[in-house]
């Protein structure tokens, strides 16, 4: 079972779980982003991990800037890894942010709507 994420904000990276943020870092205030409509987002604490069994009547919601799901409290193990440009089911429930984990794995698809350049931006060093 996951405990905890790793999140980006910007150039920073930071560790979350269900009980606020690890580490000092003062910029680290244990937040992740949800995106709303005409791309606009909401902030809200990180509430941890909720198994979906009857999501009947639950409002989804979609979480991004999530890159990787770790099984231990301080997400030194990484577990599960996010794809860029890619959101996570989740949901908005007591103030904050839960992620929704179906059969005990998480749900993400590809942000709709976002530029998509199709370069491959590899070099030879030859």
């Amino acid at each position: 079972m996951y405990q905890s994420i790793h999140v980006t904000s910007g150039y920073s990276h930071f560790k979350i779980n269900s009980n606020g943020p690890i580490g000092v870092s003062k910029k680290n205030q244990g937040m992740i982003d949800a995106l709303l409509k005409l791309g606009n987002r909401f902030t809200a604490p990180f509430g941890g991990f909720i198994e979906a069994k009857n999501v009947l009547g639950l409002k989804w919601v979609k979480l991004v800037d999530i890159k990787y799901l770790c099984t231990d409290e301080e997400a030194e193990t990484i577990e599960y890894v996010i794809q860029k440009d890619h959101y996570v089911v989740g949901t908005y429930q007591d103030r904050k942010l839960y992620i929704l984990l179906f059969g005990g794995e998480p749900k993400h698809h590809q942000i709709k709507g976002l530029e998509q350049d199709g370069k491959n931006n590899v070099f030879g060093l030859f």
